[in-house]
């Protein structure tokens, strides 16, 4: 069962969020660098006020041992997709799942690594659940 949601994420947040999550623990300046690679012309006082929201919502937490603060992504992209997507289908379809499943993988051109990966899924659920089971609540 997902975690409840958490407060939303602005695009600016979700953007230093995404490079904790690719480069690891870092400081100001290191994400600072990670973000003008990427084309972000923010400034240092930006990138930090965005880092305090991010930890004022649950979603980086701080290090301040050191001699400079480092920041970490406190849960990963499975843990946010999970909680992200638990809403959308709260949102519209009355938190059942499966429509909002079906939704993506008919809209999606899936590849097919991820037809398999989708099949081992299919077939791993259907291992554990039989057919007609219904779900506990």
């Amino acid at each position: 069962m997902a975690a409840e949601p958490g407060p939303t994420i602005s695009d600016a947040e979700r953007q230093v969020i995404l490079t904790l999550w690719e480069h690891g623990p870092s400081s100001v300046r290191d994400v600072l660098s990670h973000l003008a690679r990427a084309g972000s012309g923010w400034s240092r006082s930006t990138v930090i006020t965005l880092l305090q929201r991010l930890e004022r919502k649950g979603y980086v937490a701080s290090d301040k041992s050191g001699h400079a603060f480092l920041f970490r992504a406190a849960l990963t992209r499975d843990e946010l997709l999970a909680q992200r997507m638990s809403k959308l289908a709260d949102d519209l379809c009355d938190g059942e799942w499966t429509p909002l499943l079906l939704a993506f993988a008919r809209r999606e051109r899936l590849k097919p690594h991820e037809v398999e990966e989708l099949q081992r899924l299919v077939d791993e659920l259907s291992q554990r659940r039989p057919r007609g089971a219904k779900k506990r609540t």
